[in-house]
């Protein structure tokens, strides 16, 4: 057969494919002189179709159409004003006396609908338990994908819908359900009414929210001294966030939150900020705050400098804290605990390990009605108009810069570079590079590692259980396609996201690898206990407005009636009881890891956990020793916690203050508020 040249060869394979060979359409240029179309004329003779004589009568016909539909919406709107009309004006009469004495609820229509429909489910709801009651091992739900969806604020964030939840679900498309998350659809109207200087907000909040709002275990009497400052920063609200910095001569601790002066405010508001600078001994010198001046956009800042005793310095304190509540609230509470830790590792956990995996059920306390709950704080938080930005001052554009800049505020070991050995996942790790490194040496921080030892010795003895060496662990491929998801869906910062990932993949090492399998699953533990705690229980300062406050008119030093209220109903949230961790006993989850010679059971049809197969007719003993241990130590640590307590008077300054959120007592098995 001659050769095929060129066009020929390429005609020939396309005739063979079956395909038709498509020509080269020719180009074509614009008429010159330019001209008007009216759409008037045809293409033939000049004139126009014949089909536009039925213009008229079409143009007729749907007059009368369209008359016959607004006599008929008419009727309808006019039966639907007898029927709904008379309820409707009545319930706006009743959410109106709110406002009156002896309650004066200053807000809108949707803080009102929101609290009637959350103290409605709060009086009804009994405390969970993680025992075989009220966490039943026939009750779990089988490996599969779970049906997510996108956040509004949240970059990258996907939340499984409430009706996902292990125990708790949802009712999909219930009434309350529906209404509930349609609320946000409600306006959004600022009031800048404020307190006035004598006007107790305490008193005001309470008097609102006392039927629902969580028993506060914090005693703050002193809130506003100097003294109290250091105390907020050192073992209250900003305690995470502590930092070092030298300046010529001198050293200081700095909490920071001015990374928020440049977010967009509302109209009537003020802007975020100020970092608190206090000496080696914890005696505060200064706030230097770039939230008080014009905001800018050309990458300059407006500093403003206050020290005790200076005039403003009340304010730059009040500025601080409400700035310090709102970006632990944002970062460490709402983005790191909910919509990533808790969020990510539980759903990689229920998509990647079959129901009767080991690891599963160790971990089901810890995921105990995560999915149900971040996803009503993904209506109730993380959406316009909803509570989030009736509480806070930001934009939606702000709250959308605020989410964008949470990995690169996080700290806790994320923020370590690779030159110290971080990303830290690790706390101990962390805690030691605090004080060696930055000279760091808190209570918190020896509490945190305290705690997190606690928890790593109880995960690695429950796992020598089932994994007889470290390697029989990284080769667990469920387990492995779990880190790797978690890994991959982290919004956190890439060194800490490829830590992960490199240990799913193994590529570090057998011992690096389930070393950093390990701290995976204690960093969540850890966050969803401790930081939840550390993050989320701040009623002692949301309850009073004058302590901090969500957003506030500037110059003032009190945030607004409406404000108080909202943030007010945003802690009440947090009074939904939930399984204690201390004293909880989930070993009738526990599968058995082996059978010892002198208790053989029956054979039993074997269960698979990715490369692991098991039998499970008897209760396993070391599982439960372990998890024995680990609340004897959990008991050693909150009599500490506790002593330690009682004797802060006697201590001087600044050791003299309590440290409560990190006795385990206070603590539950889950983010589940």
């Amino acid at each position: 057969m001659a050769k095929l040249q060129g066009g020929d060869e390429e005609q020939a394979l396309l005739s063979a494919a079956g395909q038709r060979e498509r020509p080269d359409w020719k180009q074509q240029q614009p008429s010159l002189p330019r001209f008007r179309r009216w759409f008037l004329c045809g293409r033939c003779c000049g004139c126009c179709p014949w089909y536009f004589l039925l213009i008229p009568v079409l143009g007729v016909l749907g007059y009368l159409i369209g008359v016959a539909g607004v006599a008929i919406l008419a009727v309808v709107a006019i039966v639907l004003s007898i029927l709904l009309c008379c309820p409707f004006c009545t319930f706006l009469a009743y959410e109106s006396v709110w406002d009156l004495w002896p309650w004066y609820w200053k807000c809108d229509a949707y803080t009102k609908l929101l609290y009637l429909t959350y103290q409605m489910g709060l009086v009804s709801w009994k405390t969970p338990t993680v025992d075989s009651l009220g966490m039943p091992a026939d009750k779990i739900r089988p490996k599969a994908k779970l049906d997510k969806y996108d956040l509004f604020f949240a970059l990258h964030s996907r939340v499984p819908r409430g009706y996902e939840d292990e125990y708790h679900p949802d009712a999909k498309n219930s009434l309350s359900h529906t209404l509930e998350r349609n609320f946000a659809k409600l306006p959004m109207t600022d009031n800048f009414e404020t307190f006035r200087d004598d006007e107790d907000p305490v008193d005001y909040v309470m008097r609102q929210v006392n039927n629902i709002f969580p028993v506060i275990y914090q005693d703050w009497q002193d809130k506003r001294s100097d003294e109290a400052l250091t105390r907020f920063c050192l073992y209250g609200l900003g305690a995470h966030r502590i930092e070092t910095v030298t300046e010529g001569s001198a050293r200081y601790f700095v909490v920071r939150t001015n990374v928020l002066s440049g977010l967009p405010v509302r109209e009537g508001f003020a802007r975020y900020g100020g970092d608190a600078y206090f000496d080696q001994n914890w005696r505060v010198k200064k706030i230097v705050d770039a939230g008080l001046g014009p905001a800018t956009d050309d990458g300059t800042e407006d500093l403003t400098t206050r020290r005790p005793g200076e005039p403003g310095w009340d304010e730059a304190k009040f500025r601080f804290r409400s700035s310090v509540l709102t970006l632990v609230t944002l970062v460490d509470h709402l983005y790191l605990t909910h919509l990533q830790s808790a969020n990510v590792v539980v759903t990689a956990i229920r998509e990647q390990l079959s129901s009767d995996h080991p690891m599963r059920r160790l971990l089901m306390p810890f995921t105990y009605s995560t999915i149900r709950v971040n996803d009503n704080a993904a209506h109730n938080l993380v959406e316009p108009r909803s509570l989030g930005p009736r509480v806070f001052a930001f934009t939606d554009r702000g709250f959308q810069m605020a989410f964008e800049a949470a990995p690169s505020l996080l700290m806790g070991g994320h923020e370590v570079g690779a030159a110290d050995g971080g990303p830290l996942l690790n706390r101990e790790r962390y805690t030691t590079y605090l004080k060696t490194k930055r000279g760091i040496d808190t209570e918190f921080n020896r509490q945190c590692a305290k705690y997190w030892a606690v928890v790593r010795e109880f995960i690695e003895d429950y796992m020598a259980c089932y994994y007889p060496t470290h390697a029989d662990a990284v080769q667990d491929e469920e387990l492995m396609a779990m880190v790797r998801q978690v890994g991959f869906q982290y919004s956190f910062a890439e060194p800490v996201k490829k830590l992960i990932r490199d240990a799913a993949a193994v590529v570090t090492g057998t011992e690096q690898s389930y070393n950093t399998v390990v701290d995976v699953i204690c960093d969540f533990i850890f966050n969803v206990t401790a930081m939840h705690e550390q993050a989320g229980a701040i009623d002692p300062y949301a309850q009073d407005a004058s302590f901090c406050s969500g957003k506030w008119v500037p110059g003032k030093l009190v945030g607004t009636y409406q404000t108080a209220s909202a943030q007010g109903l945003l802690m009440s949230f947090a009074s939904l009881p939930m399984p204690k961790l201390l004293g909880a006993d989930w070993s009738h989850l526990f599968p058995d890891p082996s059978a010892s010679p002198k208790e053989e059971p029956e054979p039993q049809a074997p269960q698979c956990f990715g490369s692991i197969t098991q039998r499970s007719p008897v209760m396993p003993k070391k599982p439960v020793k372990a998890l024995a241990e680990f609340q004897a130590a959990l008991r050693q640590l909150s009599e500490e916690a506790e002593a330690y307590n009682k004797a802060a008077k006697s201590r001087s300054f600044p050791e003299c203050f309590p440290l409560y959120v990190l006795d385990p007592r206070h603590m539950e098995t889950s983010a589940a508020v």
